[in-house]
Formats: structure tokens, C-alpha cells, sequence
């Protein structure tokens, strides 16, 4: 056996208990790393969802600005007087010419609501000078589940007039 040979042969090696060891430090520390991962992953996508919902919200409520400021028929300021025809006449209601739009945000589990709030003056009240209550309240609500499985439910808000 040459010199070289004999070395290798005398070398120290891990024992037994150093790799039982060292199974057992990894059996302790994985989980609550893994934990702590699944938590910071969970809360990304929680802020991710938060953004669509928002983005969503907006685009809401940016039609109904957009309504308010059309000379077309069924539309303007006034017709967010009758809500119920604004919102669900068919195929000319929001809610069915926002289909495309809203489709891919409602396919992946968003839902939203918009609720229109009664003339107001500008402090957001009913005000007893009926000539003050130039104002509505448009309340876009989304709805969406996290990734804990917890219901979230934003609202955007936005005052309108039409002046």
C-alpha cells in the first residue's frame, strides 16, 4: 500500500452521531423557515390581489365618470337618479357593458357591487337647502378571497356632480 493510500485511509470521516446531529438541527430548522416563507408568499400575493382590486375599483368608477360626462341617451348625471335601470338595463346597463372588461378580474374570483348614494352637498350630507344637493356618492365595492382564505372587501369611493 503506498503512502498516499494509507493517508486517505487514516483520515477522519463524519461519525454516527455527528450526521444524527445534523439531521436533527435540519429536522428543527425547516419548518418554521418553510412557515415563514408560506406566510411572506401569502402576503405578496395579498398585496398582489389588493392592486387588481383597486385597478378593478377604478376602472369602475372611471366609466361611471365617463357616463356622467356623456351626451348619449340613458346616460349623464341623471340618470344615476334611477339606479337600478343605470346599473342593470340590459345590454345597455353598466354592469353588462362592463362584462369584458371586468371578465378577467371576475373569472379569477373578484366580485364587485357600485352603489350610487341619494343627492348630497359637498360635505357628503343631505342637506336641508335642497339647492345644495348637487352631489352623489359612488361607492365601488370589490370583493375578493385571500390567500388565507380570509373574505376581503375593498371600497373605493368617489364623489360626483354634474357640474
Amino acid at each position: 500500500m503506498s503512502v498516499h493510500a494509507r493517508h486517505q485511509l487514516g483520515r477522519p470521516a463524519f461519525s454516527l452521531i455527528e450526521v444524527v446531529i445534523a439531521v436533527i438541527v435540519l429536522a428543527i430548522a425547516v419548518p418554521p423557515t418553510l412557515n415563514l416563507m408560506d406566510s411572506a408568499a401569502a402576503g405578496r400575493a395579498d398585496a398582489i390581489n389588493t392592486t387588481r382590486a383597486t385597478i378593478l375599483a377604478t376602472c369602475v368608477l372611471e366609466t361611471v365618470t365617463a357616463d356622467i360626462n356623456s351626451d348619449a341617451a340613458g346616460l349623464g348625471f341623471d340618470a344615476l337618479a334611477d339606479d337600478d335601470a343605470y346599473l342593470n338595463t340590459p345590454t345597455t346597463g353598466l354592469i353588462d357593458r362592463l362584462d369584458p372588461i371586468v371578465e378577467p378580474y371576475t373569472s379569477v374570483g373578484f366580485s364587485y357591487t357600485v352603489t350610487i348614494g341619494p343627492l348630497v352637498s359637498s360635505d357628503g350630507t343631505v342637506s336641508a337647502t335642497v339647492s345644495e344637493n348637487i352631489f352623489r356618492v359612488i361607492t365601488v365595492s370589490v370583493g375578493y378571497t385571500s390567500a388565507t382564505s380570509d373574505p376581503y372587501l375593498l371600497p373605493v369611493s368617489t364623489m360626483v356632480s354634474a357640474l
